[in-house]
């Protein structure tokens, strides 16, 4: 078999080995992230861990010293001669004689000043200044009245106005409540104030019922409470902690700030509108208690660990430089995936080596299996051009485009050519335009049916008209190639002469036999050639294939042959028929079936015979058959048989009108009669009104034909 050029592949063998090796890089990055990202969470985890500790230490030491100094406080102001002493000056200075006891301020400006050298509120004492100087503090403790006029300071303090007594107010606010803040002081520097209302003495009626007056512990934030936020463990990375607290929409840094801010000198607001992230700080006072990967207050890039400070409103930010924190991982990372890249080019590499040792083995291989493929493939072709060429039947292979796979010698010497001068043209080149469109008509249904077609047509081939049974073949795939079609085609005009010869002896055979019986029974002449036409009729009112009406036509017309079995004085006897003669006479479609058993018919002519005197309720004869037991074909004769009976004259009576006829068959419609075939004969005796004649009376002839 000649072959085609093979079709190209989509993918050849180095695409597809190129798009596994990136596929295999694709996948090897995605774990190198999933990797890296992995470790990246664990760096930041241990930072979080690391930033934690040191936030929780020094978040610790700033509540407790706060916890001392107000718990201190408290006691002091719970001190029963305070509380008499100050009730005692306040009433004094209510009074007309606003002069208070000298005794009494001096006892309580002891106390104060006792009590300011045992928390720590005064200076050193070994810190000497020049004498031409005023010795000023930032700490000390106050004892104000209801009023926040000064009461006892403790020395060196200074002004004790301003921020001082705001602080003051707010603890005698009611309810009454020890107040802990960091202020500005008269010289602009901060301080921790923390205020502590005293109670009147009890049993001392109190102007208002509220507080006699407060005590304030006030200390240096510089001296006393930033150093807190530098002591414990040191980061060797650049790190900062702060001291924030939320003031309405902003954030107020409390403590000093790297870049040189003073303490309450610098606030940001919480929403920045234009910004793309939080900053960090601003995420330690809404979320605190959090760790954050953010930008500072600075721009730079931060890790930070947020505290609350217990019992305050402020939050301390334990920072650390983000760049610097982690720049040990990221070198790791960054060793790790150009270690994990160069593993994967190597593994590239070893591949697509491997691939080409591969290929190149495989080239070798798949070229000794083409040129045995070949080998074989030839001599298949030689088998079958040996098998093809010895016979007289028209071998051609089409593939989708009508063009000529493969022939045999036949066909080509039909076509007047060559084996090798067909394979590879168009169909017509073989059979010429006519024949080739019929032969490619046929290709298209069969390869859409996807079914085989067999016909016998009249195709022009080589010149000449002839008779040639044709098949039509659907060829799914051979090889490479699908939807190809073989195209069998026989010569058979011979055999279809000499089966038109038997046809026409056939045919007048059953003539010969039809006029024995009119001779033998002259008042049913022309019974069965009328009973034929009459069943041939209603066979195409009803859209029956070409081989039905045949097989119609040939048994109407021997379905009468037993009757010459009958006594031809039955047969043309006038009076009344006796029980025993009808008994005979219905036993001439047994005769029929009988002499008619040893010929071969195409069709079932004998089991349509059988069936022309059956009834549908079963009162038929010889076999008493219902409806669901005949044919279409016997239920059509069984009706042609009765109209044609009934329009005929008989030896005994007249021929009926077709309209009496068909009344009659109408009453034993659904009973004895086919209700469709009576419907088709009705539709066509209304356009035969040449059927009208069968019913004239006549005399039968002394010498019938």
């Amino acid at each position: 078999m000649t072959a085609e050029p093979e079709r190209p592949s989509h993918f050849s063998p180095e695409g597809i080995a190129l798009l596994a090796l990136l596929v295999l890089i694709g996948i090897g990055a995605i774990l190198i992230n999933f990797y890296i990202d992995g470790e990246r969470q664990r760096d930041l985890l241990q930072w979080e861990s690391r930033l934690g500790l040191v936030a929780d230490a020094k978040s610790d030491s700033l509540a407790r010293m706060l916890a001392t100094d107000r718990r201190e406080l408290e006691e002091l102001a719970r001190n029963a001669s305070l509380q008499l002493y100050l009730w005692q000056v306040v009433k004094s200075r209510q009074s007309a004689d606003a002069a208070a006891d000298p005794a009494q301020q001096a006892y309580l400006r002891t106390l104060i000043v006792a009590a300011a050298e045992r928390g720590g509120y005064l200076p050193d004492s070994g810190t000497r200044l020049p004498a031409n100087l005023p010795r000023r503090s930032t700490s000390g403790l106050v004892l104000l009245d209801a009023e926040t006029n000064p009461v006892a300071v403790s020395p060196g303090l200074g002004s004790v106005t301003g921020s001082f007594s705001e602080v003051a107010r707010r603890a005698l606010a009611t309810p009454p409540q020890s107040i802990v803040d960091l202020v500005l002081d008269a010289d602009d520097r901060a301080v921790l104030v923390i205020a502590v209302p005293v109670h009147a003495v009890p049993g001392a009626l109190q102007t208002g019922g509220g507080p006699a007056g407060v005590v304030l512990g006030v200390r240096g934030a510089d001296e006393d409470l930033f150093p807190l936020l530098s002591r414990g463990p040191a980061f060797a990375e650049d790190s900062e902690t702060l001291l924030l607290a939320r003031r309405d929409d902003s954030v107020l840094f409390l403590s000093p700030t790297r870049e040189g801010a003073n303490a309450l000198r610098r606030s940001m607001p919480l929403d920045r509108p234009m910004a793309d992230a939080q900053l960090a700080e601003v995420s330690a006072v809404l979320m605190p208690d959090h760790f954050a990967a953010l930008d500072n207050y600075r721009g730079t890039p931060v890790l930070q660990v947020s505290r609350r400070i217990r019992g305050q409103d402020w939050v301390l930010a334990q920072q650390v430089n983000a760049s610097e924190a982690l720049a040990g991982a990221n070198e790791r990372r960054t060793f790790l995936v150009a270690t994990l890249l160069l593993l994967l080019l190597f593994i590239g590499a070893l591949a697509v080596a491997a691939w080409r040792h591969g290929s190149s083995v495989r080239a070798r291989q798949q070229a000794a299996e083409l040129r045995d493929k070949a080998g074989k493939l030839q001599r298949q072709t030689d088998l079958l051009h040996t098998i093809t060429d010895n016979v007289d039947v028209l071998t051609v292979l089409v593939n989708r485009e009508q063009e000529v796979v493969f022939t045999n010698q036949a066909a080509a010497d039909a076509a007047k050519s060559s084996i090798a001068g067909i394979v590879g043209g168009r169909l017509t080149n073989v059979f010429g335009h006519a024949t080739a469109g019929i032969l490619n008509s046929l290709s298209d249904e069969v390869r859409r049916q996807r079914a085989p077609q067999h016909r016998v047509l009249p195709l022009t081939v080589g010149g000449a008209l002839r008779s040639y049974q044709t098949s039509v073949i659907p060829v799914e795939r051979i090889g490479e190639r699908r939807q190809l079609v073989l195209l069998v085609l026989s010569d058979v005009t011979d055999m279809k002469v000499a089966e038109q010869h038997h046809a026409d002896l056939l045919r007048d055979l059953v003539s010969t036999l039809s006029n024995v019986v009119d001779l033998h029974d002259p008042y049913s002449g022309h019974h069965a050639s009328r009973m034929a036409e009459v069943a041939q009729a209603v066979a195409r009112e009803l859209d029956l294939p070409d081989a039905e009406h045949d097989t119609l036509g040939l048994a109407a017309t021997l379905a009468n042959i037993g009757k010459i079995m009958i006594p031809s004085d039955l047969l043309t006897k006038t009076e009344p028929l006796t029980a025993a003669d009808r008994e005979l006479l219905r036993k001439h479609v047994d005769y029929s079936l009988e002499l008619l058993k040893g010929l071969d018919f195409e069709g079932p002519v004998l089991e349509v015979i059988a069936q022309k005197q059956e009834l549908l309720d079963g009162s038929g004869y010889p076999k008493g058959l219902i409806e669901h037991q005949m044919t279409l074909s016997g239920r059509i004769l069984s009706v042609a048989n009765a109209f044609v009976a009934l329009v005929s004259v008989r030896a005994y009576r007249q021929g009926v009108s077709i309209e009496a006829a068909l009344e009659e068959l109408m009453r034993g419609a659904g009973t004895h009669y086919d209700r469709r075939v009576i419907a088709a004969l009705f539709h066509v005796a209304a356009n035969r009104r040449d059927w009208s004649q069968w019913s004239a009376s006549h005399s039968p002839p002394d010498d019938t034909p």
